[in-house]
């Protein structure tokens, strides 16, 4: 298709990647029996009372808390919902990275249920996390395989309620395998 379909199919499977780490890593995170502070102790030569130090963009440290506070409110922080707001965050960003990208690129296609689907799901994801369905949108048939967006979810959750987690990797492996074909 071109080297802007293929940036497109490249960040599909970028955002696929990060999406899977950041699973794998929400579990740790969320498990007081793993030995996180250990971890990090071994790789980042940290002290349980040594402050998490994360920059400013201007380069100065916020370094307001100590990392065994930080993993104590984590491993207390319910796993389901510690794990379903990241992975939301993340599936909401993805598909707004992934949306914007295609529209930059001048790639949108009105006749592709897939891509119809992937614009729709992105304003959600922009706008709140809700589904905006008025004056007979969506217009064109807007699909994800099983997955048919119609006016009757105006106003439901997306990311988390219609599309879940492996909805979103099908869509990043389906929006992939369409800028590849």
């Amino acid at each position: 298709m071109g080297i802007e379909a293929e940036r497109i199919a490249q960040l599909a499977d970028e955002l696929k990647i990060g999406f899977c780490g950041l699973s794998l890593a929400i579990l740790p995170l969320a498990d007081p029996r793993q030995p996180l502070m250990a971890i990090y102790r071994d790789l980042y030569e940290q002290t349980a009372d040594s402050p998490l130090v994360i920059y400013r963009n201007d380069g100065t440290p916020h370094s307001a808390e100590r990392l065994t506070d930080i993993f104590a409110k984590a491993s207390a922080t319910a796993g389901a919902g510690l794990g379903e707001d990241l992975l939301n965050f993340a599936t909401m960003h993805g598909t707004a990275r992934l949306g914007d990208a295609i529209q930059r690129a001048g790639l949108s296609d009105r006749t592709s249920p897939l891509l119809q689907f992937v614009r729709h799901f992105r304003n959600a994801c922009a706008h709140g996390n809700r589904w905006h369905f008025q004056n007979g949108e969506p217009r064109q048939s807007a699909e994800l395989r099983s997955i048919v967006l119609t006016a009757e979810l105006h106003g439901s959750k997306a990311a988390g309620g219609t599309v879940g987690a492996g909805d979103y990797l099908d869509m990043l492996d389906d929006v992939a395998a369409h800028f590849r074909a």
